[in-house]
């Protein structure tokens, strides 16, 4: 066994394999348990603002259900006696895109109408009497209209967030849906890719229910640990590392919320920490191969988000250091970096505005277009004052100052639910200090993996002290491998100086354990107020 974790090679075999298996089985269990519903409604009515529907029935209700689709339900509900008769029910806001709504209601007269504030898509209505589902007839312009009250069996008991959109979902899960019908995408202050991404299992199943908007964002969560392991694998060589690096990864609450939430950060980490990898892998073993898939995957990382060119200051570092130390510095390569890092970049990035042009904004049919829309995009995140309840600075989030509540399920005055983007500061923490490890030792040792790690993190985070807009911890997203990488360095260092193995068991074993007490609230499930509110460590800690 010892044998096997000190197993010293940079290269995968087959017991590499196995090991990567069983920790991908287990976290992908893991991942999609509780993931969200796998029903939704999938039949749409649109009504435009001043619409109005009538509902007739033929006996008392006191609860209505609405699902809203790419527009949220903000109606009005009034009781007509006769065509002179109104009296106002309830007026009610929906709670955003592709959610669930329920309304406790009191109405008089057989006939309802239902006027729309805004425009509106609707894709179920139901109506209770005492949690018994009463029938109901729908009429839109004299005429009848059953698409309203055909998926019975997608109506949820409880409302919640495995049959609903919560957070941003409502933004990016319903571009995702607009990407797959050929509509006009409703947010668009960021690059296609992401949504494009989220919208392939929509396209392909016609479903958008939570398990598939979500599904592409949890599965690049669980890419990551595989992507961990090689870094620990080609960075330190044993399997004990490579396996310590995925678990730190398998392990942070962070990463657990974050993707499993259906909105694009998961591409965007996923493909900044691949143009990372094989760029510095391009340094190891020489193969151009490997230079190219760098560029590749920081050209899908941009046309995610732009937050990705901040990874492109450490790809320059690593690449022009790699040719200076190996006097490769020469036409060839300065060409070859020129294509796969400027030409390949721009070339994807235009490519998914021109195959799918029907962008807010501008029409991006043509390159002129396409540059009008980088224009518009950065003048909204330029110009973005709103502030908001869960931003933080950037010199907050190593220590997971300020985490995002990204849901809310209060039950009772003993039992809720929540959601919350927190990091393990087991391991978040720790990786503060083994920075700080990082910087002494390449002082005195020069050290090569440090001064990567070192470049590449403070590449990652420290671009966001220009920036005057409202930011979240997920921004700090991107850094948390590496910072995990720190952390592996530093205790190989431990365990090689004092021939103490188990110093990393006995680490993994405190974050597990966090994980486990905080499993409640990174995963929705109620449980008791109380148990909830021990856990906030810091008066910052709300949720």
């Amino acid at each position: 066994m010892k044998k096997y974790f000190n197993e010293e090679n940079s290269k995968l075999n087959r017991n590499d394999y196995l090991t990567l298996l069983v920790i991908i089985f287990s976290y992908v269990i893991l991942s999609f348990i509780n993931l969200g519903d796998f029903k939704a409604p999938n039949t749409f009515k649109h009504f435009t603002k001043g619409d109005t529907l009538i509902i007739k029935k033929d006996q008392n209700i006191d609860k209505i259900k609405l699902y809203s689709g790419c527009n949220n339900s903000n109606i009005i509900i009034y009781d007509v006696f006769d065509s002179n008769n109104y009296s106002f029910v309830i007026d009610s806001r929906g709670k955003g895109a592709f959610a669930w709504t329920e309304e406790d209601i009191n109405p008089k007269a057989n006939t309802l109408e239902i006027y729309f504030k805004e425009d509106t898509d609707l894709g179920e209505l139901a109506f209770y009497n005492k949690n018994k589902l009463i029938p109901v007839k729908t009429y839109y312009k004299n005429k009848r209209i059953k698409k309203l009250t055909d998926e019975a069996k997608t109506i949820p008991k409880k409302i919640s967030f495995m049959n609903s959109t919560y957070f941003d979902e409502i933004y990016f899960a319903r571009s995702a849906y607009e990407y797959s019908k050929g509509l006009k995408p409703h947010e668009w202050v960021h690059p296609p890719l992401g949504k494009l991404i989220q919208a392939i299992p929509i396209h392909l199943t016609n479903n958008m229910a939570p398990f598939i908007y979500r599904f592409m964002g949890n599965i690049s969560g669980i890419i990551m640990l595989i992507v961990m392991y090689l870094f620990g694998k080609m960075l330190f060589k044993k399997r004990k590392y490579a396996i310590f690096s995925s678990l730190l990864m398998y392990f942070d609450t962070f990463h657990f919320v974050q993707t499993r939430i259906g909105t694009v950060d998961s591409h965007l980490v996923l493909f900044i920490m691949l143009s990372i990898y094989f760029m510095i892998k391009f340094t190891i073993e020489k193969n151009d191969k490997y230079l190219f898939l760098s560029g590749l995957f920081i050209s899908l990382g941009i046309s995610v988000k732009w937050l990705a060119l901040y990874s492109g200051i450490a790809l320059a570092f690593i690449y022009i250091r790699y040719l200076i130390t190996t006097k490769n510095f020469n036409k060839k390569y300065i060409l070859k970096g020129f294509g796969y890092f400027i030409i390949l970049p721009i070339f994807i990035y235009c490519s998914l505005y021109l195959l799918f042009p029907n962008n807010r904004g501008y029409y991006t049919n043509s390159i002129s277009n396409i540059i009008k829309q980088q224009e518009t995009i950065y003048n909204y995140h330029s110009k973005l004052t709103e502030k908001h309840d869960f931003s933080s600075p950037w010199y907050s989030w190593p220590i997971s100052y300020r985490p995002i509540w990204y849901y809310d399920n209060t039950i009772n005055n003993t039992k809720r639910g929540s959601i919350v983007a927190i990091g393990n500061i087991i391991i978040w923490w720790m990786g503060i200090i083994s920075f700080l490890y990082l910087l002494i030792k390449f002082i005195r040792k020069k050290d090569l993996n440090c001064l990567y790690l070192i470049v590449i993190i403070l590449s990652l985070w420290l671009p966001y002290i220009f920036i005057s807009r409202a930011m979240f911890l997920y921004h700090y997203f991107s850094v948390i491998p590496f910072m995990m990488l720190s952390i592996v360095l530093m205790f190989k260092d431990i365990v090689e100086k004092t021939k103490k193995d188990y110093i990393i068991g006995i680490y993994l074993s405190l974050v597990i354990t966090f994980f486990i007490i905080y499993y409640p609230v990174i995963t929705g499930i109620v449980v008791n107020s109380n148990y909830i509110n021990k856990l906030r460590l810091l008066k910052s800690w709300y949720f």
